[in-house]
């Protein structure tokens, strides 16, 4: 595949330069010989090339390297991607480090309130969900209106107890990065990589009265020591009932969360907690039931017998 694709840009180099020379251009690639081996380029001894031509063609050459070079660790960078996808076993010890922050799944509605440089108010409403893209777990939210994020991704870190956010800015494409952890209080509390002025240096959420309640807390200032409250988003979660009451917990067959809507599959039905748990469920039902049966008999496993 490597071979073909060498072969095109030669094709290509000829159309476009229009060079008799390029014509018996030929690349030999050794694939063990290392990186230098990518650039072994030589000529028939029917169009041997005088060293005086040579000369006079290096930029040529030269482009056509770089070209070859590019399109080499393209393709290698391309195929180390695709090999990214965690297994089955990597996939459920991520979900069960993202299950910490399962309570802020769900739908929300509440009130926005700027603290810092004014005292505005607006409607907010916010939707988080889990995302399984390309096989590996997150949990995702998306900010309406959007006045500092429009939507978040979050993943857990390299150490224990550590989640990394990617949080896309309002103004543009740009993403910010927070490092965080849940503290004592069973708040996630998040960091900017990079603190600037005008931007959130730091981002508290947590949820309140019996989960009901999701509360974000925007930080500002220069300094991670000396930060000011910007904003708190205040919401409820949708549909809630604050009349205590008892009822049956539905567990989300995806993650093991509490699931709100129904789903079938042979005759049986089943819950999910989001729509990321629904087309996760519905793209492949026999796998995620067989890994929520197995998650049930490891918990069994776990319960002392009677």
């Amino acid at each position: 595949m490597v071979y073909s694709l060498l072969e095109l840009f030669v094709e290509i180099l000829k159309s476009f330069f229009g060079l008799d020379m390029l014509k018996s251009l030929k690349l030999s690639i050794v694939m063990k010989q290392g990186p230098a081996a990518c650039g072994n380029i030589f000529c028939d001894n029917e169009y041997l090339l005088s060293y005086k031509n040579a000369c006079c063609n290096k930029i040529v050459c030269k482009i056509m390297i770089l070209l070859i070079t590019i399109s080499f660790c393209c393709i290698c960078t391309s195929e180390l991607l695709m090999g990214e996808e965690l297994s089955q076993v990597d996939q459920e010890v991520q979900k069960e480090k993202l299950m910490r922050l399962q309570d802020f799944i769900g739908g929300w509605k509440g009130v926005a309130m700027q603290k810092l440089g004014g005292s505005a108010r607006w409607s907010a409403e916010s939707e988080w969900a889990w995302s399984f893209d390309e096989g590996v777990p997150a949990i995702v939210f998306e900010l309406t209106p959007g006045r500092y994020f429009t939507s978040g991704r979050i993943v857990p870190g390299k150490e224990e107890n550590m989640f990394v956010l990617e949080a896309k800015h309002t103004e543009s494409e740009a993403v910010e990065i927070f490092t965080g952890f849940i503290d004592e209080n069973q708040q996630l509390e998040l960091v900017n990589d990079v603190i600037e002025p005008g931007r959130p240096a730091r981002l508290l959420i947590k949820t309140l009265a019996d989960n009901k309640r999701l509360v974000l807390t925007l930080q500002y200032g220069s300094n991670i020591k000396r930060l000011q409250q910007g904003a708190t988003l205040g919401y409820t979660r949708k549909g809630t009932v604050f009349a205590t009451r008892s009822r049956p917990r539905n567990e989300c067959v995806v993650t093991g969360g509490e699931g709100n809507q129904q789903v079938s599959y042979q005759g049986e039905t089943y819950w999910v907690c989001c729509k990321g748990c629904l087309s996760m469920f519905e793209a492949n039902p026999e796998k995620v039931i067989a890994s929520y049966e197995a998650r049930k008999a490891k918990e069994r496993a776990k319960q002392p017998s009677q």
